[in-house]
C-alpha cells in the first residue's frame, strides 16, 4: 500500500528503496515450504501430540481435577470426561488408517466448562487459572491432532493475496531477482 500512495515527504526525502522489503518474497518462500513439510509429516506431528496430551496433559489435568475445588457435580463431570477421552489415546490410533480423530466434543465441553466456571457469583476460573491455561494447551494440542489442515490455513494462508495481485506479482518478480 505505501507503495502506491507514499507519505508525504517532510524533511528527509523517502526514497522509493525505503518502502521496499526485500525479505518479504523469502519470508513468503519459506512459508510456502512449510506448509508443504507440515502437510507432508502430518503423521509425524499428530504422533508427538498424541504423545504430549495422553503423557503430560492427562497426567496434570488428572492432578488438577484432584486438587480443584470445582462448584457443581456437573463441572467435575465435564472435567472428568474430557481428561479420560484424552487419556485414552493411543499412537496406534495415528498410525490406524481408518481412525478418524474427532476432538470437537471436547473442544465444545470446554467452552461449556468455561462459561459455566466464569458466570456466576463466584468466578471459579478466575481463581483457577492454571486449570484454565492447561484446558486452553489441551484444546490447542487436540486441533494440532484432528485439525492440522485447519490450522494450517488459519496461520499460514496466502490467499489474502488475491486482493492485492499487483503486490503479489511484485514481490514474486523480486523473488527471482534474488
Amino acid at each position: 500500500r505505501h507503495n502506491e500512495n507514499p507519505p508525504p515527504r517532510q524533511g528527509k526525502v523517502k526514497l522509493q528503496e525505503d518502502l521496499v522489503d526485500r525479505y518479504l518474497p523469502e519470508l513468503l518462500f519459506h512459508m510456502e515450504e512449510l506448509r508443504s513439510l507440515v502437510r507432508k509429516y502430518s503423521q509425524v506431528i499428530q504422533r508427538y501430540y498424541v504423545q504430549y496430551l495422553a503423557g503430560y496433559d492427562a497426567v496434570a489435568l488428572a492432578q488438577m481435577i484432584q486438587n480443584t475445588a470445582v462448584t457443581s457435580e456437573e463441572d467435575n463431570v465435564l472435567l472428568s470426561s474430557i481428561c479420560q477421552k484424552i487419556s485414552e489415546l493411543s499412537v496406534d490410533n495415528v498410525e490406524d488408517p481408518d481412525h478418524v480423530f474427532d476432538f470437537l466434543g471436547l473442544r465444545l465441553d470446554w467452552g461449556r466448562l468455561q462459561s459455566y466456571l466464569s458466570s456466576g457469583k463466584n468466578p471459579v476460573l478466575a481463581q483457577q487459572k492454571d486449570l484454565a491455561a492447561l484446558l486452553n494447551t489441551v484444546s490447542f494440542h487436540t486441533r494440532m491432532v484432528d485439525n492440522l489442515d485447519e490450522m494450517i490455513i488459519e496461520t499460514s494462508d496466502l490467499s489474502l493475496f488475491c486482493f492485492y495481485s499487483k503486490f503479489f506479482e511484485d514481490n514474486f518478480q523480486m523473488c527471482l531477482e534474488f
